[in-house]
């Protein structure tokens, strides 16, 4: 084959791969490019299929194994190249070798241009990702002492708990229903443990977490029906390599959503309202000063107004519109689009 030949052959073949691609037919690309003739850049093509299909199998490490060797054989080319490091980055990543993957997406940064706009925010998506575990593999939580003096805090504030569950060095707790306060509180007790002496500089609270959940809430380990104790893990999880300032209206957002039954994308903290003032923060003997703020999820609109918007603002418009937050419930009506109706 001649090289004008070549390259009409490899133009032609990629267009199928592109059309199979958009019919997510994945296996299909994998067959006929096994079957084909390959240089570097289709071979990169068929390594990005097979990662795409190995995140969808339940034995990923085949695909990814093949993924090697053909990566190993393009080693001299895939030097300079971003897509060739970013590969090898993920695939590293995928099997737990957080910090040698790191080292591959740095290397693919080097060599990215922005004009690949897609390739360099997956680069730079991988970066941050493989940063924030290995700053959580760092995570600690609060030494013994600190951890029995902060749940005795809880205990004497907002009643006797109940251990829910542990992960990350941090446990969550719940405290049942009471005369006063007619919900479940699930507390955590942990990642206030994040901060250090010297991250006390750049005005870091320590700070602990509370989830208002209605007073017949059941408690079930199934992901798919307890979606709010999963969607509090997960911003436990995210809290505890954050590096911006956490606080009263802090907010984050996760596009995708926190469950596919619902249509709750982001979340502030606020104030523990029903609680007195002393209630809601504590010095330790060992000098750590610990906050705790309530969970408050938030829709799509109200999201974009807290961008636009201080917490105070948002917090007011809840209450001029009558809308409940304490405790949360997942059927709630979307403040902003109440507004919006007006």
């Amino acid at each position: 084959m001649t090289e004008q030949e070549f390259t009409t052959y490899k133009t032609e073949l990629l267009a199928k791969v592109e059309k199979l691609y958009k019919n997510d037919e994945l296996f299909k690309i994998i067959d006929l490019l096994e079957n084909s003739e390959l240089d570097f850049e289709l071979c990169m093509e068929l390594v990005r299929t097979y990662i795409n299909a190995a995140n969808r199998t339940s034995d990923p490490f085949s695909l990814f194994e093949k993924s090697e060797i053909l990566l190993d054989k393009f080693s001299l080319e895939g030097k300079i190249s971003a897509k060739y490091h970013f590969l090898r980055g993920y695939i590293l990543f995928k099997k737990g070798l957080i910090s040698d993957s790191l080292i591959r997406f740095e290397e693919a940064l080097k060599h990215a241009s922005v004009m690949d706009g897609q390739l360099f925010s997956n680069i730079t998506i991988m970066i941050d990702n493989a940063k924030r575990l290995l700053d959580k593999a760092e995570f600690k939580g609060l030494d013994e002492k600190d951890s029995k003096e902060l749940l005795s805090f809880v205990e004497k504030n907002f009643g006797k708990v109940n251990h829910l569950c542990e992960f990350s060095h941090v446990s969550l707790y719940q405290i049942a229903p009471t005369k006063e306060h007619d919900y479940n509180l699930i507390v955590s007790v942990g990642l206030s443990g994040k901060n250090t002496e010297s991250s006390s500089e750049l005005k870091q609270e320590n700070i602990e977490l509370c989830l208002a959940l209605p007073k017949d809430y059941r408690f079930n380990k199934d992901s798919k029906s307890a979606f709010e104790i999963y969607m509090l893990i997960e911003i436990i999880s995210y809290l505890i390599t954050e590096k911006n300032p956490v606080g009263f209206g802090y907010y984050l957002e996760k596009e995708n959503g926190f469950s596919k039954r619902t249509a709750f994308t982001g979340a502030m903290l606020a104030s523990l309202g029903e609680y007195p003032k002393e209630s809601q923060s504590v010095i330790l003997s060992s000098g750590r000063n610990v906050n705790f703020y309530e969970l408050l999820p938030l829709r799509p609109m109200e999201l974009n107004f807290r961008k636009t918007h201080s917490a105070h603002e948002l917090l007011e418009l809840f209450k001029e519109h009558l809308i409940k937050l304490t405790p949360f419930i997942s059927t709630r009506d979307d403040v902003c689009q109440r507004l919006n109706k007006e």
